[in-house]
């Protein structure tokens, strides 16, 4: 999935308001109970991943919640890995 990210509200105050398209390697959801989800992501550096999931007032396209048609929100965001290679393999 290729995003297409305006920069974030929270840093527009210190970065360029600039549109940086971003890749998703990896996606996959569990559902855990209720309205609650387990995300997995794989990403390009320098992915704004909060903002993929909530959207960011429309900023990130396509976002989690735009795909989904429902408001999204993190309850806790961990780094799993962090690969150092680098350029990665082309998919």
């Amino acid at each position: 999935i290729v995003l297409e990210q305006k920069t974030p509200v929270r840093v527009l105050h210190r970065r360029a308001p600039l549109t940086r398209p971003r890749k998703l390697l990896a996606l996959a959801i569990e559902h855990i109970e209720g309205r609650f989800y387990r995300v997995r992501i794989e990403s390009e550096a320098g992915t704004y991943i909060k903002e993929f999931v909530h959207g960011d007032l429309g900023r990130t396209v396509p976002s989690l919640a735009g795909l989904a048609d429902s408001p999204a929100d993190i309850f806790e965001l961990d780094v799993e890995c962090v690969s150092l290679d680098f350029p990665p393999p082309a998919i």
